[in-house]
């Protein structure tokens, strides 16, 4: 019930203002045959794309009845409503549709080809169809040539919806009331003496015809609008829309220049103000855009900031060329050096020489890959002489435009895990190809964890990986390619991982992983943050990208299995893994 009375004073508004602006256009139609002007056209094209399309049917016949009653009072008579009432609703009625086919209905001024849609929709589809049925209308009722009265049609209702729809749409939608309840008092103050100052202007070059001055408004208009935005725009347009239609209409103000009938100087208005509007509205939704993401961008600073700044890693910032831009404060903890006297100076005379091409590279594919992440480890030298390893994982950052800036880095301290990969290397006991601990290795680890806590305790989990599609990858891009995809997998466990933690290449492309003393629920949030890190990795092969992704099976250790029967139900939810369609986690019944 709420709903239908909702829609029923919907169409009461759209009748009784479609009636009072029809019927105005009318009355001031001096010249006989069909108006110039029709402000109740874009007030009913606004009424229509600012609504869902189910409300649509209400206001089309509120403008059907406010159209007839119009034109029985004011216009050709009541004989001629029912066909003009089509023609005028009916143009509209096209236009909305065109409008939401062609996609423009959001920020519909906001770049050019939206402008070039919309003025196709409204500005030349609408007001052709609704011409050429007033034009045959009055031409066979009244004798009238047609063509004069198609053209009288088409440019007075092209115009007037062109350069009115915003204005209309953006006081309809209530953005003006939005901005006045939201603004800040000085804001205010400054918006009324900005259009102040526009009709002061406007008053001045309308109220006068010795000078075409037309060009002066633009002035304090492109000025309220870089202040004010879309609200600033729409003011100026209307002051410049009553204050232009009242001089011109009082036979004074630049368009007398042109001389012949009123019909002409008001196209002529029209055709200024829509123009006006075509300038100023399209500054005004890129200005707009351009304020909220600069917003965006600095809140995205601050929280960037904020974590650099109370980070233990640290955080670097490199241009497209090399150069430092930013070094977190903890950068002063760890290598015990000045960030300040690195900036501006190149990123890799932080590392090694010998692992200096290795980061090279790693940057240049972050670069070439702005949706992936690199990974590269190091060494570097501290301010006391000791050298230590780090790790970082290296993303590409976007300007405005889409294009690569440079690349941020997260860089971790991992000379402690790299003793404990050397020590696992003299022990014999490590994958010569991904330097990870071997079968064997990994055996003795998960036989040690099984035997230390009593039957029944938690002594940890056990996860095994199995990269998906590999042998897809071996043979498209060759057996190369495949040991890069191993290693790659293996940085990522590795970078993944916690301290204790055994990461271990069982075989082939099979990996297992040991967590001493964790649940299951921990260890599965640790093995998703590896699956997910691997699919948002791109891996370059020649000019090729290898995409690649990982099936996981889960198994707990409570001591009273063997190592074979935790390895064996770890397989069993791996081939439930790959079963589901692979990329997921399984854990083991």
């Amino acid at each position: 019930m709420a709903t239908w009375l909702n829609r029923q004073r919907i169409g009461l508004f759209t009748a009784v203002v479609y009636f009072l602006l029809a019927g105005f256009a009318m009355a001031m139609n001096r010249h006989g045959g069909l108006s110039a002007m029709s402000p109740a056209t874009p007030f009913l094209l606004a009424m229509l794309i600012g609504r869902a399309r189910r409300q649509w049917g209400p206001i089309l016949i509120g403008a059907a009845i406010g159209s007839v009653a119009a034109s029985s009072i004011f216009g050709f008579g009541a004989f001629l409503a029912l066909p003009m009432a089509a023609a005028r609703v009916g143009e509209v009625g096209v236009a909305a549709w065109l409008f939401n086919r062609l996609r423009v209905r959001r920020g519909f001024l906001g770049s050019l080809e939206r402008v070039g849609r919309f003025v196709a929709a409204v500005g030349i589809a609408g007001p052709a169809l609704g011409g050429t049925i007033a034009a045959a209308t009055v031409a066979i009722a009244y004798d009238l040539p047609f063509d004069r009265q198609w053209r009288l049609w088409f440019v007075g209702h092209s115009l007037s919806m062109i350069s009115l729809t915003p204005v209309i749409s953006l006081v309809l939608s209530g953005a003006v009331r939005r901005w006045w309840r939201d603004a800040p008092h000085p804001l205010r103050l400054e918006g009324a003496l900005l259009v102040g100052a526009t009709t002061v202007v406007a008053v001045g070059v309308f109220g006068q015809d010795r000078v075409p001055l037309l060009f002066l408004p633009i002035l304090p208009l492109m000025l309220t609008t870089f202040r004010l935005g879309l609200i600033g725009a729409g003011a100026s347009s209307i002051v410049l829309a009553l204050v232009g239609g009242y001089a011109t209409l009082h036979e004074m103000g630049p368009a007398n220049f042109l001389g012949g009938d009123m019909q002409s100087r008001m196209e002529f208005l029209q055709l200024y103000l829509a123009c006006t509007v075509l300038t100023a509205f399209p500054v005004a939704a890129d200005l707009s855009r351009r304020q909220a993401l600069y917003r965006r961008l600095g809140e995205s600073e601050a929280r960037y900031r904020l974590l650099a700044d109370h980070s233990t890693d640290i955080m670097m910032g490199i241009d497209a060329e090399g150069r430092i831009k930013y070094l977190s404060p903890s950068f002063e903890q760890i290598t015990g050096r000045d960030p300040a006297d690195f900036t501006g100076r190149q990123a890799f005379e932080l590392v090694h020489p010998l692992d200096r091409t290795a980061v090279t590279a790693a940057h240049r594919d972050a670069i070439a890959d702005p949706g992936g992440m690199q990974i590269v480890e190091y060494r570097a030298q501290m301010n006391d002489g000791a050298q230590r390893w780090f790790e970082s994982h290296i993303r590409a950052v976007l300007d405005g435009d889409g294009m690569v800036s440079g690349t941020v880095s997260m860089i971790r301290d991992v000379s402690h895990r790299k003793s404990r990969e050397a020590e696992l290397s003299r022990a014999a006991s490590t994958d010569p190809l991904t330097g990870l601990a071997n079968r064997r290795a990994f055996d003795a680890a998960l036989a040690d964890r099984i035997a230390a806590p009593g039957p029944g305790t938690l002594a940890g989990c056990v996860a095994v990986f199995d990269i998906d599609h590999f042998k897809t990858v071996n043979d498209r891009f060759g057996h190369d390619a495949g040991d890069k995809v191993l290693q790659a997998f293996a940085r990522m466990a590795r970078g993944v991982m916690r301290e204790g933690d055994v990461v271990a290449r069982l075989g082939g492309e099979e990996f297992g992983i040991l967590f001493p003393d964790t649940g299951i629920d921990h260890a599965h949030a640790l093995c998703e943050r590896l699956r997910t890190t691997l699919a948002a990795t791109r891996l370059r092969q020649g000019p090729s990208i290898v995409e690649l992704t990982v099936s996981a099976g889960i198994a707990a250790i409570d001591g009273s299995d063997s190592a074979t029967a935790v390895l064996r139900a770890a397989d069993r939810a791996l081939y439930a893994a790959k079963a589901e369609g692979r990329d997921r986690l399984r854990r083991a019944a």
